[in-house]
């Protein structure tokens, strides 16, 4: 690409222009990945001496030999609120109230963690430092917090709760880093206050990125809604696991399978939301 500048007489940009130094930067980077990656295989010490790709393949092939038994009440004791079409659609709204419920909390908590709204005094940039650590604890929580709350369905909506506050509080309050100042700056001028500030000049610059991240959030929310059934978390997730446990694999392939097609709505459904509100 330098060549092309100095075939024409140009000046050559500064960041093509080739020297020891630049050159030296490149080397040292690929250096230290590469020294990352070796240090990384020595401490996880990836072991495969004991593979048995003959089990795997037998128990993937497994998986495909659904039993459709759970699809319907097994029995004079069940309903189908025992079925795992009722559980899916159980984990979907566990994904859904989850997230209403972190946007209800993070929002407002949002505007109190961006820097650009709380500067000005020491009260408020200590107001600032106490809610970013918040986010920072509460998305250091994994989700599987929900077995501290006992198992059910109220359970999981809670622990995936919990972890996404942390996470949407972040996505919001870097939105309202990232807006255009001016419209900041010229509200600020004619002598409005904070809410008069955010209601005029914040609220039409992040309504969007706040509509995407929400969404974006509530598809990773259905994802992760199954693994709560590993603490009893409810939904569709319980009987997976339980179905894996027991080795009932037809269960547990089509159960597999449930959820693939269910996260593959979801993705398409929100990316036209998205599309459409965005």
């Amino acid at each position: 690409m330098a060549e092309y500048f100095t075939a024409r007489g140009l000046p050559v940009p500064r960041e093509l222009q080739r020297n020891p130094l630049t050159d030296w930067r490149k080397l040292g980077l690929i250096a230290a990945v590469l020294l990352v990656l070796y240090i990384g295989l020595r401490i996880t010490d990836i072991d495969t001496g004991r593979a048995n790709p003959e089990y795997v393949l037998n128990r993937i092939a497994l998986l495909f030999r659904w039993d459709f038994s759970i699809m319907s009440p097994r029995d004079e004791f069940e309903t189908y609120q025992n079925t795992a079409w009722w559980k899916m659609i159980e984990t979907i709204f566990l994904g859904i109230m989850a997230t209403a419920l972190s946007m209800v909390i993070a929002l407002p908590l949002s505007f109190l963690a961006a820097r650009n709204i709380m500067t000005g005094n020491p009260i408020t940039a200590a107001i600032y430092a106490v809610v970013r650590l918040l986010f920072t604890i509460l998305r250091s929580i994994d989700v599987l917090i929900v077995g501290i709350f006992g198992p059910g369905s109220a359970a999981g909506v809670f622990g995936l709760a919990f972890h996404n506050i942390g996470v949407m509080g972040k996505l919001y309050s870097e939105a309202i880093e990232g807006i255009d100042a001016g419209p900041l700056e010229a509200i600020t001028a004619t002598g409005a206050n904070r809410l008069q500030v955010i209601w005029a000049a914040v609220l039409p610059q992040i309504t969007n990125p706040f509509i995407s991240f929400t969404i974006y959030r509530l598809d990773t929310n259905v994802r992760l809604a199954p693994i709560l059934g590993l603490v009893g978390g409810g939904g569709i997730g319980l009987d997976l696991f339980q179905a894996i446990q027991i080795s009932q694999y037809g269960a547990a392939g089509l159960i597999i399978f449930m959820i693939v097609v269910t996260v593959a709505t979801m993705d398409f459904v929100s990316a036209q939301v998205r599309k459409r509100l965005v």
